[in-house]
């Protein structure tokens, strides 16, 4: 979220595909850091022409209600938070480390005790 926010704040970027598969997270000594990548549907807010955005873009599970929705509605800093808070859910549900990235609910075997 800090890269986010230092991305947005400093060069006016938009990210617009914040997904799990977006983010490397690594180990450090102080704890966990991660790292925002893949920025092939980015957009600069300072070149924006005013236009509202002619096409859905990002990961299915992760894109915000504006997108989802397809509407008229320019996409704002807000459309990427929303992201964020979908991919905390996800993490929260699913974990993520080797064994759990890529699984979904279908896949994962339920165990009784």
């Amino acid at each position: 979220m800090k890269c986010h926010s230092a991305i947005y704040n400093e060069c006016s970027i938009l990210h617009r595909d914040i997904s799990i598969n977006n983010i490397l997270f690594r180990r450090t000594p102080n704890g966990v850091a991660g790292l925002l990548i893949d920025f092939d549907h980015s957009k600069d807010e300072e070149l924006d022409d005013g236009t509202t955005h002619d096409m859905r873009t990002g990961t299915l599970p992760f894109m915000s209600i504006n997108n989802l929705e397809n509407n008229s509605t320019k996409r704002t800093v807000l459309d990427d938070w929303e992201s964020l808070i979908y991919i905390l859910c996800w993490i929260g549900t699913y974990g993520y480390n080797s064994k759990t990235a890529r699984r979904t609910v279908s896949s994962t075997p339920l165990k009784i005790r």
